[in-house]
């Protein structure tokens, strides 16, 4: 009578595993379909930004300036400069973003 007993319990416990990880299975899917079509969304999004004519429209604006004040902005590294600070103030709004994320829950 006890090996029936365990023979059952080990074939219940051999299905309940099989059940939990299908459902692992499942849900992990799902949460893949999720965040693959939210994904996908965003990238749409960025694809219909044009920044070309932000480009050029800059170029334009730079190279309009006489060349003497143009050697001189490049000699104290006025474009190195802007890169420098504009990422800068990237990073500290993304490190920004990281703590809000998980104190907000």
């Amino acid at each position: 009578m006890q090996s029936v007993v365990n023979a059952i319990c080990s074939f219940l416990m051999i299905a309940l595993k099989w059940l939990l990880d299908g459902a692992v299975v499942v849900i992990k899917s799902v949460l893949y379909f999720i965040f693959d079509g939210l994904l996908t969304v965003i990238l749409a999004i960025f694809q219909a930004i044009d920044l070309s004519a932000l480009l050029t429209t800059s170029a334009l604006s730079w190279a309009g300036l006489p060349d003497q004040l143009i050697w001189f902005l490049n000699a104290v590294n006025v474009p190195q400069g802007l890169t420098i600070l504009l990422s800068s103030i990237g990073i500290r709004m993304a490190i920004n973003l990281i703590p809000a994320e998980f104190t907000r829950l």
